[in-house]
């Protein structure tokens, strides 16, 4: 009776066919056994996909010894954690240091007990799992970590656009010292829409991870986009005027009207988050006197399209809206764009981009109507 497939897997490196046969009795109904007669064959089958869980490992052999066998395993990165255990003849105490600091974890003489032989591979196996288990915990705590600083650091760039609204509202307050009653209403209003949009993107900030997990279950209803656009006008005005940068909003090819309405399939919240990251990048990237357009159209799906005149460099363009992705932006974290595309793709949606020298940048998002 053989193992089954999904049994453990052990390596045995022996010249001896007596030997061989022996140790496949022991061990041949409980584990999956493969068979090297060679060095050179042990290296070449501890190579295949998938490794073997344990080896054990003959010391004299032809041409190339077990000694010699073991170093080349722990100099591989791949093979070096997989337990080597000697079984062998030679008995001196030298020959059993050298086996310990080639890197075997155990050592049994021949002529070999069946039931040390048995005791000490189950034990092995059972050490090399548990060492394999920690590891991949620890390597998923690490990541987890880094996933927990990134949900920081996208939430802090987020940030920036309601704040800057709120700031932007205050300043031209302070330099009004009179306002009619109902600019000063305007203010306000748009100040208070800025605070609630800060208190809903910090709660979001808890759902980022789950987002870029793929278990954020987002609650999509019909939103009217044009007052989200133009909140974000309002939020980035002290930056628009700094540059004197030209904003045009369209709807299917014509300027927008005052009570037009342009509605979309998504979150409030995620789709004014997702347009400032990408209209305040698309400020960054327009010099003095250019104009930024948001061109909205309407389909069997709805499309806004972001164009600036500057060019993002060609080699980022294929990974633009991947993690930590950027080029020559001072203090860039290479997440804006990255969370913007979590944001496109939790509302059902696509982001993709166009740029060259010619055509300049364009950001085209497609929501569902």
């Amino acid at each position: 009776m053989t193992a089954t497939p999904s049994a453990q897997k052990i390596l045995i490196i022996d010249d001896d066919p007596m030997d061989i046969n022996i140790l496949r009795s022991i061990l041949e109904t409980d584990y999956s056994l493969n068979i090297a007669i060679n060095g050179k064959m042990g290296l070449k089958r501890a190579e295949a996909t998938p490794p073997p869980d344990l080896i054990l490992l003959d010391i004299m052999m032809p041409e190339m010894d077990g000694f010699e066998v073991c170093s080349r395993l722990k100099a591989n990165p791949v093979l070096r954690e997989i337990p080597v255990i000697f079984i062998t003849a030679k008995d001196k105490v030298a020959d059993e240091t050298k086996a310990f600091k080639t890197g075997a974890v155990d050592y049994i003489s021949k002529p070999f007990s069946t039931p040390v032989v048995i005791a000490r591979v189950a034990t092995h196996l059972a050490m090399h799992a548990a060492h394999v288990q920690l590891k991949q915990q620890y390597v998923a705590l690490q990541e987890m970590d880094k996933l927990r600083k990134d949900v920081e650091a996208i939430s802090r760039h987020d940030l920036k656009s309601p704040i800057n609204g709120i700031l932007g509202c205050v300043d031209l307050l302070l330099q009004e010292e009179t306002l009619p009653p109902a600019d000063l209403h305007k203010f306000y209003r748009l100040i208070r829409e800025s605070a609630s949009q800060l208190r809903e993107m910090v709660n979001m900030s808890l759902n980022l991870l789950n987002m870029e997990q793929g278990r954020y279950a987002a609650t999509l209803q019909s939103i009217s986009l044009l007052p989200i656009l133009r909140r974000i006008l309002v939020d980035q005005q002290s930056w628009i005027n700094r540059k004197q940068i030209q904003t045009c909003i369209t709807v299917n090819g014509q300027p927008v009207q005052e009570q037009q309405v342009f509605t979309v399939l998504g979150d409030e919240t995620l789709c004014y988050t997702m347009l400032a990251n990408l209209f305040k990048n698309a400020l960054e990237a327009t010099e003095v006197g250019q104009t930024v357009t948001i061109a909205l159209q309407q389909g069997s799906m709805a499309t806004i399209a972001i164009h600036n005149p500057g060019v993002v460099p060609e080699v980022i363009r294929d990974t633009f809206f991947e993690k930590y992705v950027t080029h020559g932006k001072k203090g860039g974290t290479g997440l804006g764009t990255y969370s913007s595309r979590l944001m496109a793709e939790t509302q059902q949606g696509h982001i993709s981009l166009h740029s060259s020298e010619q055509d300049g940048t364009t950001i085209t998002i497609t929501l569902r109507q």
